[in-house]
């Protein structure tokens, strides 16, 4: 599938194509497939029951999207466990490796590895600030039940992005034992679009102003950071001011080894 209606004759989710789609089945079992080519969403379940994706890896992939690029969530509401991605390209997409947990369900053991990722603004009313790697979790609305995160790892790692790392759990539903091994981020502008923004939707707080930051920290439970290297543009109209951006009271246990953030010089 390489092309989606050209009438514009299709309504709702029919606009939005799936190489594969499950919507509200029961007893959904994935194992042992190849999928390539899909024009929107690749393998999209929705509002499913009792549905398992058997220790997937996805590798050897080039993804160019101005949406998340790879994503776990929203509409979940059971288990993603023992999921790897390896080896791996992302080129000019809206946010790069996202988890978006909003309706319950937990994450965990899951592996991004030998990761190429270039993510830019786009136009704030799409989900997505340019996040190289986005992590959250925190309830839709006040019925919506927390799911947590768990051992997750993103390991030679590369990012050229226009804005940082958002990493945000929720006092019911906590990031827990996140480990960042052998990545380069490099955050630099090029779009005009507006920076400055926090995107905490679908739900929570929606778009919150809040500086640019390398990596923005929201209850956590032990994480930690080995040989990472930080680079900051000398861009006069971004505030880039803070490497590490948490509060004690909502981050514990951090590790950091061979961590480092410099800045240098954004050619013309």
């Amino acid at each position: 599938m390489v092309s989606w209606n050209s009438t514009g004759a299709c309504l709702g989710d029919e606009c939005r194509p799936r190489l594969v789609g499950f919507i509200g089945c029961t007893n959904v079992k994935v194992w042992n497939v190849m999928l390539s080519e899909p024009a929107y969403w690749c393998l999209h379940i929705v509002q499913c029951r009792n549905t398992y994706i058997y220790d997937v890896s996805i590798y050897d992939c080039w993804i160019r999207t101005k949406s998340s690029a790879i994503k776990l969530g929203s509409a979940s509401w059971f288990e993603f466990k023992g999921l790897v991605f390896d080896n791996i390209s992302i080129v000019d997409s809206h946010r790069g490796l996202g988890l978006q947990i909003r309706d319950g369900g937990n994450v965990s053991d899951v592996t991004f590895s030998n990761i190429n990722i270039s993510t830019r603004y786009y136009d704030p009313s799409w989900w997505g600030r340019a996040e190289p790697i986005y992590v959250t979790t925190c309830p839709r609305h006040s019925c919506s039940k927390e799911g947590s995160i768990s051992n997750l790892q993103f390991i030679n790692i590369t990012a050229k992005s226009e804005n940082g790392v958002f990493l945000s759990g929720s006092k019911g539903g906590l990031l827990s034992n996140l480990r960042f091994i052998n990545m380069n981020l490099t955050y630099s502008r090029w779009t005009d679009y507006t920076g400055g923004l926090v995107d905490y939707r679908p739900g929570c707080q929606g778009l919150v102003n809040h500086s640019a930051a390398g990596i923005i920290m929201e209850h956590i439970e032990g994480f930690e950071i080995e040989n990472v290297n930080m680079r900051w543009s000398d861009y006069q109209n971004e505030l880039w001011d803070n490497p590490l951006d948490f509060r004690p009271s909502t981050v514990n246990n951090i590790s950091l080894r061979n961590f480092n953030s410099a800045l240098y010089k954004q050619m013309k």
